[in-house]
């Protein structure tokens, strides 16, 4: 009996000593660890737009070498096929943990039940760090029971999303072609130097869109100009987006009398290519994005950009836009793949994404100051003076539905001098036939 329980007791003793060993030596002289041999490293799946993979080449290693144990698996997903693809998983668990998409598309991203929200904690680190517009964008106060957005009086937003980049439209200018002096500090400026500039020039076109003249994420400036936003003046009232407002028909009216003649003339919505001409360096304006600055400095164009000008003596309010990225309600690794959404506006990360695209990060002024490069950014600085007088683009699930009807709209109007107030009526009917049906 004695022998049995020395046995027993030898064993114990052996298993005690193994599994509290950190390390061995095996037999080629190579240091075993135990505790990382035998702990398994969490894989997250990420999707970013990031078609050449540039950015993720670096955020990747920096994120894993601070947070040993957990490894990244990027794909490239277009922001508006992430969602879209999501949706076909359901609850599944399966597909990305961390996904990227515009931030009009995160109340759809909700209501698909797609999306981790957040928590307190991060939510009070991120507000010291954010940029309060981006914020706003990226907070919402849903109700899950009742599916509504409101904020009801004392309800706390919650985050569902952590902004990595805002942006803006400003107007960028070549040097080559305007003095520094000659900038139009009016819209009403702008359009006299374009009719002087091409009677000069044979017609060349002075002033174009990054977009085309439909597209109502670039006119939002100037409808702003004019005191109208859609869905009322907090963006939120879905009941009608206001296409007949009196702001609204004033707006349309002066683009079509002040701006289309210059911009276009004859031609339609869509006649001038504006990023063409500037990035060939025949065109002196286009209205554009930080998306676009890449692409001019690869094209070897010397250029800067200016807020929009004022209209009337009123400064355009232009839509604060942000790229944003969520946890995957469904994952299996929301630990792990909150710490990289975290990771996404941390200095390292914000001083990646600029240095690889030129975007500018979601942060706080005095945060920017602090990263290489972008306090010396007369382009950023641009922007985000633009974006002091900006309103966010609206997050409502209904916002959907308001971009084609305001597309057609303006088609309509500009191309085959479609009456306004017929118009504004047409395109009401249609945003709420939409919302209606999707209901």
């Amino acid at each position: 009996m004695k022998k049995i329980v020395a046995l027993i007791s030898a064993f114990v003793l052996l298993f005690i000593i193994v599994g509290c060993t950190a390390a061995t030596t095996s037999t080629t002289g190579e240091l075993i660890k135990f505790d990382e041999t035998q702990s398994k490293s969490q894989v997250i799946k990420v999707w970013m737009d990031d078609t050449e993979g540039v950015f993720m080449a670096e955020i990747i290693p920096a994120f894993e070498a601070l947070n040993p144990g957990i490894t990244v698996e990027f794909q490239h997903m277009g922001t508006v096929d992430a969602r879209e693809k999501l949706k076909t998983y359901g609850k599944s668990g399966k597909g990305a943990d961390v996904f990227q998409f515009p931030h009009d598309h995160m109340a759809q991203a909700i209501l698909d039940d797609l999306v981790y929200v957040l928590p307190d904690a991060m939510k009070t680190r991120l507000v010291e760090r954010i940029l309060p517009v981006a914020m706003n964008i990226a907070t919402s106060c849903y109700d899950d029971e009742t599916g509504s957005f409101e904020c009801a009086a004392g309800t706390e937003k919650r985050l569902f999303a952590v902004p990595i980049s805002i942006e803006s439209v400003t107007i960028y200018y070549n040097k080559a072609l305007v003095q520094e002096a000659d900038l139009p500090a009016t819209f009403e400026e702008l359009l006299a130097d374009s009719a002087t500039y091409r009677a000069a020039n044979e017609g060349k076109r002075y002033f174009a869109t990054g977009s085309h003249w439909a597209d109502a994420y670039f006119l939002q400036g100037i409808y702003g100009a004019f005191g109208w936003t859609p869905f009322g003046p907090n963006l939120s009232d879905a009941t009608e987006v206001g296409f007949e407002a009196t702001e609204s028909v004033a707006a349309i009216q002066w683009m079509i009398d002040n701006l289309k003649p210059e911009v276009t003339g004859e031609g339609t919505h869509n006649s001038i290519n504006g990023l063409t001409l500037f990035e060939e360096g025949t065109l002196p304006f286009v209205m554009t994005g930080p998306w676009s600055t890449q692409q001019f400095r690869t094209a070897g164009i010397d250029f800067g950009n200016i807020t929009l000008p004022t209209i009337n003596g009123n400064a355009p309010k232009t839509f604060a836009g942000a790229q944003m990225v969520s946890v995957y309600k469904y994952s299996k690794n929301a630990d792990a793949a909150m710490k990289f959404v975290e990771f996404l506006q941390s200095n390292q990360a914000a001083e990646i994404l600029y240095r690889t695209s030129g975007d500018c990060p979601a942060l706080k002024d005095t945060i920017l100051a602090t990263i290489t490069g972008i306090k010396d950014d007369a382009v950023i600085a641009t922007m985000l003076e633009q974006l002091s007088t900006s309103v966010p683009m609206p997050t409502i699930p209904e916002v959907t539905y308001y971009w084609g009807p305001a597309e057609s709209m303006m088609k309509n109007i500009w191309n085959a001098d479609g009456v306004i107030a017929t118009e504004v009526v047409t395109a009401e009917k249609a945003y709420k036939a939409s919302r209606d049906l999707a209901s």
